[in-house]
């Protein structure tokens, strides 16, 4: 799957990035990320939640700087979307980490859906850490292309690790 295929499935448009508010996700992603941390001996399943989250924004991330938005989507499509254009963007190599987030999307949904979804300790985390390695990935990737942009070395999160 292209890029030119994502937008004939009609689920992306071509947009101008606008770096703040890539900044903005990238930073409400690792706030996330840290959230799910401190929730994960609390509660399993906001634990995993969060980390699902941090995946969500930093992909979202990762689709504004390539120049697209998710295109007119709510609910579990938008979120669905995320996962299928995240996936086309990093690539065949990140196949099995592409498939872990869309397990997890799925799970999201059915414990945002159903009272009785129970997530384990184990579970969530394999979420933060699935989440560590996707956020240490999409960071790697915006900042190969924005490493000119001096505003982006201000920003610890897309620095390094």
């Amino acid at each position: 799957m292209t890029y030119e295929s994502l937008k004939e499935m009609g689920i992306v448009e071509e947009r101008a990035a606008e770096i703040t508010e890539i900044i903005a996700l990238v930073t409400r992603a690792e706030r996330d990320l840290t959230t799910s941390k401190v929730l994960q001996d609390k509660d399993e399943e906001w634990a995993f939640a969060a980390a699902y989250l941090a995946m969500v924004r930093s992909a979202r991330a990762l689709i504004l700087s390539e120049g697209f938005r998710p295109k007119g989507v709510r609910g579990r499509d938008a979120q669905k979307t995320v996962v299928t254009a995240a996936g086309v963007l990093l690539g065949e190599q990140y196949k099995s980490l592409i498939n872990k987030f869309d397990r997890m999307r799925r799970k999201y949904q059915s414990f945002m859906e159903e009272a009785g979804r129970i997530i384990s300790r184990y579970e969530a985390g394999q979420a933060i850490r699935d989440a560590e390695e996707f956020i240490e990935l999409v960071n790697g990737k915006i900042r190969e292309k924005y490493s000119q942009m001096s505003l982006l070395n201000d920003i610890p999160q897309l620095v390094s690790r």
